[in-house]
């Protein structure tokens, strides 16, 4: 997996942490396809962020709450399981 890459190392903020997610049964050894934001950006809630492709479904992941990206933890082209966290935002 990517290094971390974080807004700051400053006092601890809670975050919001997203897990990665997919549409398809069963589904493991998901390929980001796509990451559609970048650390510091402030993002809606349902905001699409990422997308991963788990043999040739294609799930499109949405932030839960509006919100800044506070850390990315992984890049395209990277594999992630079902429940690993790929990012957290700071509630806005």
């Amino acid at each position: 997996m990517a290094e971390q890459y974080q807004v700051s190392d400053a006092a601890e903020i809670e975050t919001i942490g997203i897990e990665a997610t997919c549409a398809a049964d069963n589904a493991y050894d998901l390929v980001v396809t796509e990451v559609m934001v970048a650390v510091g950006d402030t993002v809606a809630a349902e905001h699409i962020f990422m997308s991963l492709e788990n043999t040739k479904v294609v799930t499109q992941v949405t932030t839960p709450a509006a919100g800044i990206v506070a850390t990315i933890h992984c890049l395209k082209g990277d594999e992630v399981q079902v429940s690993d966290r790929i990012i957290e935002i700071r509630p806005a």
